[in-house]
């Protein structure tokens, strides 16, 4: 019997909690590499502080253990890819994202409204926390699974439509804001 695999995947082994095995973070580490600068920042900040004894008595072993454990952190996400690549087949995902951006931008008010203040911010918020956007095929579904995103009743939320697009999108390489699909 053939091995169900998803057809996309987006979080690593880094991203699940070892624990609970559920995704431990709203997107995948790839989608931010400031983690990683930031992360090389701390380790070369606490080496040159044991280098220059700027660690208080009596906190050295902790301090090592510490930065020992960050260091273990940020080899495993520099060590991170995007995956299995011919999982993510960038032809179907391309069409999920863009069907996504179509059904996004029809939900969202048009930039001349929003400066004229013509938005009802309750409504807005609806539409971002209710489940009212069908899913439109197995291809979106197979999306919002492999983006952690919950389907209700065949339908997700504005939040997880745009959560599904930006991770596409970013892993697709291109710009993921979804601000660039706002109507004029």
């Amino acid at each position: 019997m053939p091995e169900n695999k998803p057809k996309y995947q987006f979080f690593t082994e880094a991203d699940i909690d070892p624990q609970t095995g559920k995704v431990k973070s709203e997107y995948p580490m790839w989608y931010n590499p400031r983690l990683i600068e930031e992360m090389e920042d701390e380790v070369t900040t606490r080496e040159m502080a044991l280098k220059t004894n700027q660690v208080p008595p009596g906190q050295e072993a902790e301090f090592q253990n510490n930065l020992e454990r960050i260091k273990g952190q940020l080899i495993t996400m520099q060590n991170m890819t995007k995956l299995d690549d011919a999982r993510n087949d960038k032809a179907s995902l391309g069409k999920a994202v863009t069907e996504l951006a179509k059904t996004i931008r029809a939900f969202m008010p048009k930039q001349s409204m929003c400066d004229r203040g013509l938005v009802d911010p309750n409504q807005e918020y609806q539409k971002l926390t209710k489940f009212h956007i069908d899913i439109q095929n197995d291809n979106q579904a197979d999306l919002a699974q492999a983006c952690n995103v919950p389907i209700k009743d065949g339908k997700i939320t504005g939040e997880g439509a745009n959560k599904m697009w930006k991770i596409g999108t970013k892993f697709l390489g291109e710009y993921a804001n979804t601000e660039t699909l706002r109507r004029m």
